[in-house]
C-alpha cells in the first residue's frame, strides 16, 4: 500500500518491533527509513531484527522527536493511535515533516475476530480525526488480512487558502 519507491524518505511512528522496517529498507537505494517508538524495549527489539539493514532508530515519543529539517515522502503508524494525546500537535508535527506532496499513511487492523463493521469504524474514526485537523483524505483502503482485516487511510495537508 505503501508504494516505495528506491529514492522515498520514510519516517515510521511506532516501529515496534521492526517488521516494517525490514520490508522497507531493503527495497531503499538512495532513500532511507526513519523509525521511532516510545519504547526503548521495541527499539532493541527492531534494531536485533534489522540489524544490518540502512535504518535509522530513535527512541523518544513522536511528540518529543527533533527530526530537524528532513522531510519525508511518506509517514505511517501501524496500530499506533497517532491521535491519543494531542491530535493536532502530532497532525501538526507530520505536516511540517512531509516533503511537498508527501503522504500520511495512518494503519489499524483490530483485533482477532473483529469484523468489517470494526474495521469500518477505524476508518470513519481516522478519516474524522484527519480531516479535522486539515488533512485532505486521499483513499480508504480495507484489506482482507489474518486474523482479522485491516484498513489504511491514506492522507495528505490540505492547501491553506
Amino acid at each position: 500500500m505503501l508504494h516505495i519507491d528506491p529514492d522515498d524518505h520514510i519516517l515510521e511512528i511506532g516501529c515496534g518491533h521492526g517488521i516494517a522496517v525490514s520490508l522497507i529498507a531493503p527495497r531503499l537505494k538512495t532513500g532511507s527509513i526513519t523509525a521511532v517508538d516510545s519504547s526503548r524495549a521495541m527499539i532493541d527489539k527492531a534494531q536485533r531484527k534489522n540489524e544490518g539493514l540502512d535504518a535509522d532508530f530513535i527512541h523518544q515519543s513522536f511528540c518529543e522527536t527533533a527530526l530537524g529539517d528532513q522531510r519525508y515522502d511518506k509517514i505511517f503508524a501501524f496500530n499506533v493511535n497517532i491521535f491519543l494525546h494531542d491530535a493536532e500537535k502530532e497532525l501538526s508535527l507530520i505536516r511540517g515533516y512531509l516533503a511537498p506532496l508527501g503522504a500520511l499513511y495512518v494503519f489499524h487492523q483490530p483485533p482477532p475476530a473483529s469484523g468489517m463493521e470494526v474495521v469500518q469504524g477505524f476508518a470513519d474514526r481516522i478519516t474524522g480525526e484527519l480531516e479535522k485537523g486539515g488533512y485532505t483524505v486521499r483513499d480508504v483502503l480495507f484489506k482482507k488480512l489474518a486474523p482479522s482485516p485491516c484498513v489504511c487511510v491514506i492522507s495528505q495537508p490540505s492547501p491553506t487558502p
